[in-house]
C-alpha cells in the first residue's frame, strides 16, 4: 500500500465486527453450547472482561511504532529472532484462514449445494478472497465498510423477529455443568475473540488520517460485536434451549429458521444467515491480506509477489483434502484450541516487544 494513502478510521474499524464475530457463527458456537449448555451465556461474558484486557494489550502494541505494520515492529523489536516470530505468525494466520474457509465450505455444502463438490465451492470463496486481497488493504476496508451497515440491518431484523419466541424456561437451569468447563469455554471465547484484532496492524497505524479517533471506535467496535454474539447466543437459548441446539452443528443458524414474516413468508434463515458470509468474508480478506504482506516483508520480496501468493492459494487450497476428512463437526474440536495456542504466542511476543519498548525507554 502506498504509504500516502490514508484510511478513515471508522472504516477501518468496520472489520472488527468481522473479525470478532465471523469464527463464532460457524464454529465456535457448537463448541461452547455443547459444552456450557446455559452457561454459554456466563461463559461469553467471562471471555469478552478477558478479551478487553488482551485488547487493551493489543491496542498498546498498535501504538508502538506507529509508523511500522505488525510483522515490521517484530522485525525492528527482534532483528535475531524475527524470522522465527514472524513465520509462526503466518503459519497459524494460515491455519485459521483455512480452518474458517473450509468451515464455510461445508456450510454450504451441508445447506444449500448438496450436489456441488466442495472442491468447487471452496475454488471459489479462495478466488474471491485472492482477487480481494491482492487489490490491498483499502479494497478489504471498502468492502468491509459497505458490508457493515448490510450485516447491522440483517442482524436486527433476526434477532427482532425471534423476540415473541423467547421462553424463559429454556434457561434454567443457568449453571448445569461445571466450572472447569465454563473457564475452559471462556479462554477459548477470548482467544477468538480478542486475537484476531491483531489483522488491525496490517497496515501502519499512522496511515489512519484520523488515529486518535481510532481508540474509540476501536472498543465502540469490540464492544458492539460483544452484543452480537451474546444477543445470539442468549435468542438461541430463549426460542430452542440449549439441550436442543447441542444437537445442530450450526445452532444460529438453527434458530434462524423459525423466522417468519407476517407468518406467511419462511425459509428466511437463507437471508439471515448472509450477515455471517459477510463476516467471514472480510475476516478472510483481511487474513489473505495480512499473510501476503508479512511473507512479503518478512523475507523483504520486492519482485514477483504474485507468484508467491498464488503458491499460498495452492497450498490453501490443498491442505484440507490432508487434515479434513468430511463435513462433520466433531472433527473440528481437533482444532477448537488452535486459537488458545495462537493467544499465548502473540501475547508472549506483544508482551516482549513492550517489554522491551519500556526498557529502552527508560535508557534514554
Amino acid at each position: 500500500m502506498n504509504s500516502k494513502e490514508k484510511i478513515n478510521s471508522f472504516s477501518m474499524s468496520t472489520i472488527i465486527i468481522s473479525l470478532c464475530t465471523s469464527s463464532f457463527y460457524g464454529l465456535f458456537s457448537s463448541y461452547i453450547i455443547n459444552k456450557t449448555k446455559n452457561a454459554s451465556l456466563i461463559s461469553i461474558f467471562i471471555g469478552f472482561i478477558i478479551s478487553l484486557i488482551i485488547s487493551f494489550i493489543i491496542f498498546k502494541f498498535i501504538e508502538y511504532k506507529e509508523e511500522l505494520t505488525y510483522t515490521n515492529k517484530i522485525k525492528y523489536t527482534f532483528p535475531k529472532l524475527y524470522i522465527i516470530f514472524n513465520i509462526t505468525t503466518i503459519l497459524t494466520s494460515l491455519f485459521g484462514y483455512i480452518l474458517l474457509t473450509y468451515r464455510l465450505t461445508s456450510f454450504l455444502s451441508n445447506q444449500y449445494l448438496i450436489l456441488t463438490p466442495n472442491i468447487y465451492i471452496s475454488l471459489l470463496i479462495i478466488s474471491l478472497n485472492y482477487y480481494t486481497a491482492s487489490k490491498g488493504i483499502q479494497t478489504v476496508i471498502r468492502v468491509s465498510f459497505i458490508t457493515f451497515f448490510m450485516s447491522l440491518i440483517i442482524f436486527i431484523f433476526d434477532f427482532t423477529s425471534l423476540i415473541s419466541e423467547i421462553k424463559i424456561n429454556n434457561f434454567l437451569p443457568l449453571i448445569d455443568v461445571n466450572m472447569k468447563d465454563i473457564i475452559t469455554s471462556s479462554l477459548i471465547f477470548s482467544s477468538y475473540f480478542s486475537i484476531p484484532i491483531i489483522y488491525l496492524n496490517t497496515i501502519s497505524f499512522s496511515q489512519i488520517n484520523d488515529k486518535y479517533n481510532f481508540k474509540k471506535y476501536y472498543y465502540l467496535m469490540i464492544i458492539l460485536s460483544f452484543i452480537i454474539i451474546f444477543v445470539s447466543v442468549f435468542t438461541s437459548i430463549g426460542v430452542n434451549g440449549s439441550n436442543v441446539l447441542s444437537l445442530f452443528d450450526y445452532p444460529i443458524y438453527s434458530t434462524l429458521k423459525r423466522i417468519k414474516l407476517f407468518n406467511v413468508l419462511d425459509s428466511l434463515e437463507n437471508i439471515s444467515i448472509s450477515a455471517w458470509f459477510l463476516f467471514i468474508i472480510n475476516t478472510s480478506n483481511i487474513m489473505l491480506t495480512y499473510i501476503f504482506d508479512a511473507i512479503k516483508e518478512t523475507f523483504n520480496i520486492k519482485k514477483r509477489t504474485n507468484i508467491i501468493n498464488l503458491l499460498v492459494m495452492i497450498i490453501i487450497f490443498i491442505i484440507p483434502n490432508f487434515i479434513f476428512s468430511n463435513n462433520n463437526f466433531n472433527e473440528f474440536y481437533d482444532y477448537i484450541y488452535i486459537p488458545i495456542i495462537f493467544l499465548v504466542i502473540t501475547l508472549f511476543i506483544i508482551i516482549l516487544t513492550l517489554i522491551k519498548k519500556g526498557l529502552k525507554k527508560s535508557l534514554e
